[in-house]
């Protein structure tokens, strides 16, 4: 499922009781005109774009809160860099194609079933769970 626009995230975060601040606009709308995940500099500078003033701690924050909410994924790419995109509706994991870096979302997902079943016999509860699975994508799989 494709990341959803800027506005049904708007929408979103205005039902969990997040208003829409010139800095929160600026990093949602270059994270919407990306389409695929941006590291923390570039979001910084294609947000300055769009907010001048915006500076790194307010983007660093801005980025957290987003991520907190549900709004936007963190991906860990292979080597480490962190990306950031908008993230699709409903729950989801991410296929990650290691020559690349490409992006996909994963929704269909029986890992939660599964896990819950596993941590009951150790005593454990389960409350959540993120999934990256990586790989080639099509594209760098056939170019090989």
């Amino acid at each position: 499922m494709p990341p959803p626009g800027t506005e049904s995230v708007w929408r979103r975060l205005r039902a969990d009781g997040l208003r829409r601040t010139p800095q929160r606009e600026a990093i949602l709308d270059a994270l919407g005109d990306a389409g695929d995940g941006l590291p923390l500099p570039v979001l910084l500078e294609r947000g300055r774009r769009r907010a001048p003033g915006l500076g790194e701690r307010t983007a660093e924050r801005t980025v957290a809160l987003l991520v907190g909410s549900g709004a936007v994924d963190a991906i860990v790419l292979p080597g480490g860099e962190v990306v950031y995109r908008l993230c699709g509706h409903g729950h989801h994991h991410h296929l990650v194609c290691r020559s690349c870096g490409s992006v996909a979302e994963l929704d269909d997902c029986d890992v939660g079933a599964w896990a819950a079943e596993r941590a009951e016999r150790q005593g454990f509860t389960v409350d959540g769970h993120d999934l990256t699975v990586h790989g080639r994508c099509a594209d760098c799989r056939d170019a090989s």
